[in-house]
């Protein structure tokens, strides 16, 4: 495995390298709000976001964090940076979007990201690329470690929290962490896995979880540990990091991803200076930071408008 490991400055050269391997136009975008229909039949929004002029051969799937969705924070921006320098990007809500109650288990993401795969891949049947912010780059990291899909060929990662439940030692002390997956997973002995439960989540505020659903993040088995699912990754993977986000280890995390993805051909970690967990502030040098990579990833004959 070749590893690269890119300092803060770097962004702004990846921008130059994106450069240097072709000029890239910048396209007018059309925007485009579907519905998707899951295996198990649950109905996704979703937007969908295109360049003006012939199809893309290469589609970006943008995946949303913890009480996020397809509009606001990083989906607010990237894909339609991304869309302008000529990827088709789908975006679509998770079933567990939004701040409302979360009742459904980690897993079933998978079926929502698969969704949202077939459609990327019918639109732009050249490759597909998953992204995920926050919570979720958890969510594609279990996608492709649980799929192997073919018609993946690159992982993003922005902001990645890391695993969950240590996500949670470092806010409140291992203690409080263990006593509250302790009561979810008492619930779910008892039969009460779908009573919901107040959780404080620190910085984020509170919550209404499920047993079930907490347990499936948490769990000592949970499959949303995303240095396990790195481990089982066979693609390029770029992980992009703020100095300034106060809501995860932005030294410690990127660094164990990196090195759980033994199986990937190359490893690339991004960070900017001060950009916080939605790079609010820093949207162009994220930007600049994936157009770049994957340009430099998938070559010119794999990109964006490519007929191969």
């Amino acid at each position: 495995m070749r590893d690269h490991l890119f300092g803060a400055a770097k962004a702004g050269l990846l921008l130059l390298g994106l450069l240097v391997t072709g000029p890239v136009a910048a396209h007018e975008v059309g925007t485009e709000l579907i519905t998707l229909r899951t295996s198990d039949g649950v109905e996704l929004a979703a937007a969908v976001h295109a360049p003006a002029g012939p199809p893309p051969r290469v589609a970006v799937v943008s995946v949303h964090g913890y009480a996020g969705n397809f509009y606001t924070g990083v989906q607010g921006h990237l894909p339609r940076a991304l869309a302008r320098v000529g990827y088709l990007v789908v975006v679509p809500n998770m079933r567990d979007h939004g701040r409302g109650p979360k009742t459904t288990p980690f897993e079933a993401n998978r079926l929502d990201i698969a969704a949202a795969v077939d459609e990327a891949a019918h639109r732009a049947p050249g490759a597909v690329i998953l992204h995920g912010q926050s919570m979720g780059s958890n969510r594609v990291s279990y996608y492709l470690a649980e799929t192997a899909d073919p018609r993946v060929r690159a992982l993003v990662l922005t902001a990645p929290p890391g695993d969950l439940f240590e996500w949670n030692v470092r806010v409140f002390g291992r203690e409080a962490a263990q006593r509250t997956l302790e009561e979810a997973q008492q619930r779910l002995a008892e039969g009460r896995g779908q009573e919901l439960m107040v959780v404080d989540l620190g910085p984020l505020g509170k919550a209404l979880y499920s047993a079930e659903h907490l347990v499936s993040l948490r769990g000592p088995g949970t499959r949303s540990n995303p240095y396990r699912n790195l481990a089982a990754v066979r693609v390029p993977v770029l992980i992009v990091q703020g100095t300034g986000d106060p809501l995860v280890d932005w030294q410690g995390v990127p660094e164990r991803l990196r090195a759980s993805a033994r199986a990937a051909p190359r490893v690339d970690v991004v960070t900017i200076d001060g950009a916080d967990h939605a790079f609010s502030r820093h949207r162009d040098e994220l930007a600049a930071a994936v157009a770049g990579w994957l340009r430099g990833v998938l070559g010119s004959r794999a990109g964006p408008g490519s007929d191969d």
